[in-house]
């Protein structure tokens, strides 16, 4: 890559985080081909449309997925011309900081000056453009602030008790934002007191900080992730490895005081697809109709608002007078939900999975 930044360039990274289940998404995503795996806004899985996203915003041999053992043969697969050496792989998932460990310490071996940004691998964002060039002012902004985090924010446009929630500083204003509060989803109420205030983004997802500047912080927080993670690189222990210790979040760990976070505000229509509603908003928003099926040639409908059908097998499904409800059918399995419970109680797929597992059904999962 040439330009007036390519001494910059050469130094910025891109991690497609790619180890998750996405078990919202049940019973289509399962633990063996969880949904970035497969094709649900096009006819590309999402991951592949992810990669597709950084083309020509950093250097294709600095883009790099991170996953776990049990999916790298799916993602040879689905990303052909991606270089198996750019694959950071997990014995097994240790949630996400221990895989922002490793895959910090992989690519700071590579390159000391690295400067990364990384994003979920299961998203969809339809104007490429503006998605570019906010990846382009996270960069800016961390060479511009070596030792601080930032996260890419986007301006609630509902309740949503799957995002976390960032408040900025009020009198901050411009391409980079000072961030006051951090909280990862919170109650249904509290998430619609945030959107009505309007002082609030969502935490998309999307990070930007250099590989050392994570590291430090993580050893200040949390070492034996660090430590778990060099052990791992120097001599392919597994067990040091899973010696990481499973934290929840991998930003709120960090200590702002001294790594501080801002936060670089985004446009671009985005979706993190974290459950049945958010994949008919935009798959609705897409195609223009608000009866929406993966697949139209095996769905009939008529007298229905707000619907979802996706169809994994060759059965029609045939819908009339629902509204607010997906139908979602498998070889094995047929769900039909009301949409608005699961924003509501979000609880409602993780009470369902329980149900499974005392009825001796653990196997669909």
């Amino acid at each position: 890559m040439s330009g007036p930044n390519s001494e910059r360039v050469e130094h910025r990274y891109a991690v497609v985080v790619a180890g998750g289940s996405g078990t919202r998404l049940w019973p289509m995503s399962r633990h063996d081909l969880p949904k970035q795996m497969q094709a649900l806004m096009s006819d590309k899985p999402l991951i592949a449309e992810t990669v597709d996203r950084l083309r020509g915003v950093v250097p294709w041999e600095n883009v790099f997925i991170s996953t776990t053992q049990n999916y790298c043969e799916t993602i040879a697969r689905l990303i052909p011309d991606l270089d198996p050496a750019n694959l950071i792989v997990e014995p097994e998932a240790r949630g996400t900081p221990a895989a922002f460990a490793l895959f910090a310490a992989f690519i700071h071996r590579l390159d000391p000056e690295a400067v990364i940004f990384s994003l979920a691998s299961d998203h969809a964002i339809t104007e490429i453009d503006r998605f570019q060039e906010t990846v382009g002012r996270a960069f800016s902004a961390i060479e511009d602030r070596p030792g601080s985090v930032a996260i890419v924010g986007i301006k609630p446009t509902r309740a949503d008790t799957g995002l976390g929630y960032i408040k900025v500083h009020s009198q901050d204003s411009g391409e980079v934002l000072t961030v006051e509060k951090y909280v990862e989803k919170p109650a249904y109420d509290v998430a619609a007191t945030y959107v009505e205030s309007g002082e609030f983004f969502w935490n998309s997802a999307y990070y930007c900080f250099r590989a050392d500047t994570l590291l430090a912080a993580y050893a200040d927080a949390e070492p034996r992730l660090v430590t778990a993670a060099a052990t791992f690189l120097d001599y392919g222990d597994d067990t040091a490895y899973l010696s990481a210790p499973v934290r929840a979040h991998e930003i709120e760990l960090i200590d702002s005081s001294k790594f501080p976070l801002v936060l670089v505000p985004a446009d671009f229509t985005w979706s993190d697809i974290g459950n049945w509603a958010a994949l008919h908003r935009s798959l609705s928003a897409l195609l223009g109709t608000d009866v929406v099926s993966a697949n139209a040639r095996d769905h009939v409908d008529v007298h229905s608002s707000e619907c979802l059908v996706v169809n994994g097998d060759d059965r029609i499904v045939v819908t009339a007078g629902l509204d607010n409800i997906a139908v979602i059918t498998t070889a094995d399995a047929v769900m039909v939900i009301n949409m608005a419970r699961l924003e509501e109680m979000p609880s409602t797929m993780q009470d369902l999975f329980e149900r499974l597992r005392s009825s001796g059904k653990s196997d669909l999962l």
